[in-house]
């Protein structure tokens, strides 16, 4: 036993010998878990998608998704689009147009852009349209 080891049972209360065992336990305190522990869990656990009801379990769509939380939204965009227009039974086709939906820009993103662009242009020509007196 170390120096540091005897102080830390030194310090230490000792438990009642009167008292129940569970009392006995909480006298300690609880050492804090391991990480590892909770990633262990995380990969057990199922990704959030899979939960919802509307999305059918296929391979194709699955493909889809993963490569969606990848970040890869080309093969998302050519694959669903594919798939929304070729797919057999309509909940593919569902789950495929909401895959689509989740990658296309944001409408209010798009009219704040073509609105900006329209601003800028009507600038420019009212700058150039106008003289200017030379110094």
């Amino acid at each position: 036993m170390t120096d540091t080891e005897q102080a830390d049972t030194d310090a230490r209360p000792e438990p009642d010998a009167s008292s129940p065992p569970d009392a006995q336990s909480d006298a300690e305190p609880r050492r804090p878990t391991k990480k590892r522990g909770k990633r262990r869990d995380e990969k057990a656990a199922p990704p959030p998608g899979d939960a919802a009801p509307e999305r059918p379990r296929d391979p194709e769509i699955e493909r889809l998704e993963q490569a969606f939380e990848r970040g890869d939204y080309a093969l998302v965009r050519a694959e669903a689009g594919r798939l929304a227009k070729e797919a057999e039974r309509d909940e593919l086709r569902r789950a495929a147009r909401a895959l689509l939906r989740r990658i296309d820009p944001d409408p209010l993103a798009v009219v704040l852009l073509v609105a900006a662009m329209a601003l800028l242009a009507f600038l420019a020509l009212w700058y150039w349209s106008h003289g200017h007196a030379a110094p």
